[in-house]
């Protein structure tokens, strides 16, 4: 059994990040992406000039340029030493071989720091490493006092769409007609996949989500359960995307700050912010209940375990989990930015069309459904989370 990402993209002969860049261009191209990334999180590039950062699973070294042309010094810590000769030759090429301080093959928790740091990078794992808080006490440990640690990862509500993927995709290859494989990957996603901008093949998206035993729940976080780790650890919320933070709240700016306090605001706005997570469009809930959070956590459990075992009865139970969230939230008057339910109205539909589709013996409908539904095909919910997060004293 693969116990890491790291060991999942090795037996696949995977390097998720490598983009092979040629020139300048091409790596001015991607840090203006990087620059909107940190825009977004609040967080400038000037903050990086002349700090130390330490970078966790690197890969290839892509986000590591533009770091390194940030002005941060960088300690990259891989642990496929077969990425290594790719980020010493994209340094090499780019001149920036003075920003690279160290290249260290080893996994987070095998990283034995030589002094602290005043940046750390996680981006893109830190959710398949379990507990969350044996990661949380590891970068404390690694980060000087008031520095700063970036992390994504998946998001429990907000992976709901990989799951339902991951399902459609198990249940159609389930069926002789189709089997396992790449092609009834491309029956199913390619016109999903190709209206979107993307730099990759869908066979690297393919083997990246479909196929990767991580993309499940039990290795998905709820943000609000990483906040009270966070908090427990020694840090607090600097600033996220999506949103974590009361965006409502109403106070003196020169108020006290508790960093308990600031945190259970942010857990409340957190769970009012689920069903957004979810759909992938803004569907703000001025209250949340015991039943609109039982239904949504039903709903991203039964979907998931489709993905192992296709059920008719937990399809219909499923869809009674979107028809009473779709009650749930017209009951509410959900805020959406439109005037209306429509954007969330149409994903749910979309959901439950899905769902029915799935419990049926004719897979054939359900492929057609993934090729041609306008609603299937544009959403992809928000299932990466992005977080930075400042150490206290």
């Amino acid at each position: 059994m693969l116990e890491t990402l790291y060991e999942y993209y090795s037996t696949q002969g995977l390097r998720p990040t490598y983009a092979g860049f040629g020139g300048d261009a091409e790596l001015s191209k991607y840090a203006e992406l990087r620059k909107n990334v940190f825009h977004r999180l609040m967080l400038p590039p000037v903050v990086f000039a002349g700090k130390r950062l330490l970078e966790f699973g690197p890969d290839t070294g892509e986000n590591s340029l533009v770091f390194a042309n940030w002005g941060a010094r960088l300690t990259l810590v891989e642990p496929n030493p077969e990425a290594h000769p790719y980020i010493r030759g994209y340094f090499s090429k780019f001149g920036l071989d003075a920003c690279l301080e160290e290249v260290v093959a080893a996994s987070l928790l095998e990283y034995s720091a030589p002094h602290k740091f005043d940046v750390i990078d996680a981006e893109g794992f830190i959710y398949t490493i379990q507990p969350t808080s044996t990661w949380v006490k590891k970068l404390s440990e690694c980060l000087e006092r008031d520095g700063f640690l970036i992390i994504s990862h998946m998001e429990l509500y907000g992976g709901f769409i990989e799951l339902l993927t991951k399902a459609i995709y198990q249940r159609v290859a389930r069926d002789p007609a189709y089997g396992a494989g790449i092609e009834t990957a491309k029956k199913l996603f390619l016109t999903k996949w190709d209206s979107i901008q993307h730099t990759r093949k869908i066979e690297s998206w393919f083997m990246d989500v479909i196929e990767n035993p991580f993309v499940r729940r039990k290795y998905f976080i709820d943000p609000v359960e990483l906040l009270k780790d966070m908090h427990a650890g020694g840090f607090r919320l600097y600033s996220s995307w999506p949103n974590y933070r009361d965006a409502l709240a109403m106070q003196w700016i020169k108020a006290p700050l508790s960093p308990e306090h600031e945190m259970l605001s942010s857990i409340s706005f957190i769970e009012q912010s689920r069903l957004s997570h979810l759909l992938g469009c803004k569907c703000f809930l001025p209250g949340i209940g015991g039943e609109l959070s039982d239904a949504l956590a039903s709903l991203v459990s039964i979907t998931d375990e489709l993905i192992d075992e296709w059920s008719p009865d937990a399809c219909v139970s499923a869809r009674a989990c979107v028809d009473g969230i779709d009650g749930q939230i017209r009951r509410l008057c959900a805020a959406t930015g439109d005037g209306s339910l429509g954007a969330a109205s149409s994903v749910l539909a979309m959901i439950r069309s899905a769902l029915q589709l799935m419990g049926m013996n004719d897979t054939g409908q359900l492929v057609e459904f993934c090729r041609t539904d306008k609603s299937f095909i544009s959403s992809w919910g928000m299932p990466n989370h992005h977080a930075i997060f400042q150490r206290m004293a």
